[in-house]
C-alpha cells in the first residue's frame, strides 16, 4: 500500500502500491523536479536523467551499485522501481527494506512515504511524527504541513505557525493558505496570503477568494477567482479564448448570474481584464509526488 494524503488533513488515502505509489513510471516523465539533496556525481545524474524519461533498465542498472555504496538518492529511486516493477522484477519486500535504508540516510521522500506507511498501519503518533520531522529537517515542505497541522491539533499554535511560515517561505503555497484561514488574524493578512496562495497555483486559495469577493458584492473578482479555482490555463496567444468562456460560464456562472444582460457582458470584460493582470505573474508550484524526480 502507498499513502497519499491531502495537504490540509492528516487522514491518509490508501491506494493500491503498483497503481500508485509509482503511477511513478507513468507520470514522472512529465513531472522532473528533484527534491534530493545535490547530485553525488555523473553517474547519478546520468541514473535521474534516465529515470526521468522513463528509460527504467538503465535507471536500475545504475542506481543499483550506487544504492550499494549508500548513495540515498538511488536508494530511494531504485526502491520505487523494485516495489513496482518498473524496469526490473517487482520485489516488494526487497524494495520497502531498501526505502527503509533511504530513509535511514535521510532522504526526505522516503521518510514521507515510510511515515505514511506507518501511519496506515496504525503506528504510534510518536515514530510517525519522528518520519515527518527527519523530512522537513531536510527542507521538504510536506512533511512541515504534516507537522504543523500536528501541532494545531496538540494545541501548539506558535510552533504551527513556524513551521507554516517557514514552508511558505520556501515556496509551498498550500502553507499560505492554512496560515490565512488558521493563524492569521487580520482580514488585510488573510487576503494577502491567500492571493500570494493563488499566485502560485493553489486552486483552494482562489476558491475562498472567489466567495470572499461574492461576499462584498464584487462581480468581477468573484468570476475571475472562480475561474482560476477551477484549473482554467494561463492567457497567452495560444489559449484558446472560446474554450475559456465555456468553462467559465460552466462554473462560474453563479457569481454574476443576477445580472442583467449587459451589466453581465460588462463583468465579463471586467473578468478578462482581471485574468490576464493575474496571469502576468502566475509562477504555479510544483506539488510533492512520491517516486516523483523534481
Amino acid at each position: 500500500m502507498t499513502y497519499l494524503t491531502d495537504p490540509y488533513s492528516k487522514m491518509p488515502h490508501p491506494k493500491l502500491l503498483r497503481r500508485s505509489l509509482c503511477s511513478l513510471a507513468l507520470v514522472i516523465a512529465g513531472h522532473v523536479t528533484l527534491s534530493a539533496p545535490a547530485f553525488a556525481g555523473s553517474m547519478l545524474d546520468e541514473g535521474v536523467s534516465a529515470y526521468r524519461h522513463g528509460n527504467f533498465e538503465k535507471s536500475a542498472q545504475i542506481f543499483t551499485p550506487l544504492a550499494r555504496n549508500g548513495d540515498a538518492t538511488a536508494q530511494y529511486l531504485l526502491s520505487c522501481q523494485m516495489i513496482n516493477g518498473a524496469g526490473v522484477s517487482a520485489d516488494e519486500a526487497t524494495g520497502w527494506n531498501m526505502m527503509q535504508q533511504a530513509t535511514d540516510n535521510r532522504h526526505p521522500d522516503a521518510s514521507i512515504i515510510m511515515a505514511r506507511k506507518l501511519e496506515a498501519s496504525g503506528a504510534p503518533t510518536d515514530q510517525i511524527r519522528a518520519l515527518y520531522q527527519q523530512s522537513a529537517d531536510e527542507g521538504e515542505t510536506q512533511a512541515m504541513l504534516w507537522l504543523a497541522l500536528d501541532a494545531l491539533d496538540q494545541g501548539k499554535p506558535d510552533d504551527a505557525k513556524a513551521l507554516l511560515e517557514k514552508a511558505w517561505e520556501l515556496g509551498d503555497p498550500r502553507a499560505a493558505t492554512l496560515l490565512a484561514n488558521r493563524l492569521t488574524k487580520t482580514d488585510s493578512g488573510r487576503y494577502q496570503y491567500l492571493r500570494s496562495a493563488a499566485q502560485r497555483g493553489e486552486m483552494r486559495a482562489a476558491a475562498y477568494l472567489a466567495e470572499e469577493a461574492r461576499s462584498v458584492d464584487d462581480t468581477a473578482e468573484a468570476v475571475g477567482w472562480c475561474a482560476i479555482a477551477t484549473g482554467l490555463p494561463g492567457h497567452n496567444e495560444h489559449v484558446d479564448w472560446k474554450s475559456i468562456g465555456d468553462a467559465v460560464e460552466k462554473n462560474c456562472a453563479k457569481f454574476d448570474k443576477d445580472l442583467g444582460e449587459q451589466d453581465r457582458a460588462a463583468n465579463r470584460e471586467r473578468v478578462d481584464q482581471f485574468l490576464a493582470t493575474f496571469f502576468e505573474n502566475y509562477q504555479p508550484w510544483t506539488p510533492w509526488k512520491p517516486c516523483a524526480v523534481r
